[in-house]
């Protein structure tokens, strides 16, 4: 058994250790060690997956480089199957704008925004 193992979001690229205890429940969840490495989804895609988002909507929300391999349509299809629901949830201008503030704006322009549009 394997104590400590890294793996790879498939959709975002990005990578997780797990070990112990949490390493089993995930290695049960996705029935084999090989599943998960093949079929592993970040926490943060799973939720948009429930959510009712696709996977170039999860790429696009989550601004993921286009250097990212994107998964092939057969495992796109098993996810979507597993994850995914159909209530389409439609962000508000206030979450397109927070989302685009924290990644990419200067302290002072996150400051007015946040001050005079989004009234956080």
């Amino acid at each position: 058994m394997v104590k400590s193992l890294k793996v790879k979001c498939i959709v975002t690229g990005k990578e997780s250790l797990f070990s112990g205890d949490y390493l089993k429940k995930k290695i049960q969840e996705y029935i084999s060690v090989e599943n998960l490495e093949k079929l592993y989804i970040s926490r943060d895609v799973k939720t948009l997956f429930k959510r009712g988002y696709g996977v170039p909507e999860i790429r696009n929300i989550l601004n993921i480089s286009e250097d990212i391999v994107s998964p092939e349509e057969s495992i796109i299809t098993q996810l979507e199957e597993k994850h995914k629901t159909n209530s389409l949830k439609v962000p508000t201008i206030n979450e397109n704008l927070s989302s685009f503030t924290y990644n990419k704006s200067d302290p002072e322009v996150e400051f007015f925004i946040n001050k005079y549009i989004i009234k956080v």
